[in-house]
């Protein structure tokens, strides 16, 4: 099984299209259509997974209005089935920096669905121990064509050849 591990915010919801929606009124949350675009690629090119390590995951499963705007927008390029999970939460203030902690976390509790591949999409600056299978995407412009290319390239690299 191939794995993204997908933040939302500077990812999908990109600082540009933010900006846009402000200026266009829009009144729901509407992810980079160009993002949106390499992350289905992505999907289906390596027929991989996504699991929510993004903030919003705190919302898995409910009907509050994040959720409601990340499935909406992940049912209109047809990737809702594609969502097997969410990372754990250590730190109930969400802290970024033990990101890579939570993504080891869910792989530990998740040995038996035989990971052969991951990649990690975030706009954090670090990744721990998984820094060879981190593709950082700008906030401005999120996942970009060669940003998607990067990390096809690392999904279709097997995990054990990087240790």
């Amino acid at each position: 099984m191939k794995i993204i591990f997908l933040d939302i915010d500077g990812v999908l919801n990109t600082d540009r299209y933010i900006s846009f929606q402000k200026n266009h009124n829009v009144g729901q949350i509407i992810f980079d259509p160009e993002a949106m675009k390499n992350l289905k690629f992505l999907v289906e090119s390596t027929n991989s997974n996504i699991v929510i390590s993004s903030t919003w995951r705190i919302h898995y499963e409910s009907n509050e209005k994040l959720w409601r705007d990340l499935g909406r927008n992940f049912n209109e390029y047809h990737l809702n089935e594609r969502i097997i999970g969410i990372t754990p939460v250590h730190d109930k203030n969400l802290k970024t920096s033990i990101r890579w902690k939570e993504i080891e976390h869910w792989l530990s509790i998740n040995e038996e669905k035989v990971i052969e591949s991951f990649v990690i999409l975030d706009d954090e600056w670090d990744m721990g121990i998984y820094a060879r299978r981190f593709v950082r995407c700008q906030a401005y412009k999120g996942l970009t064509d060669d940003l998607r290319e990067k990390a096809e390239v690392i999904l279709n690299t097997p995990c054990n050849s990087d240790y």
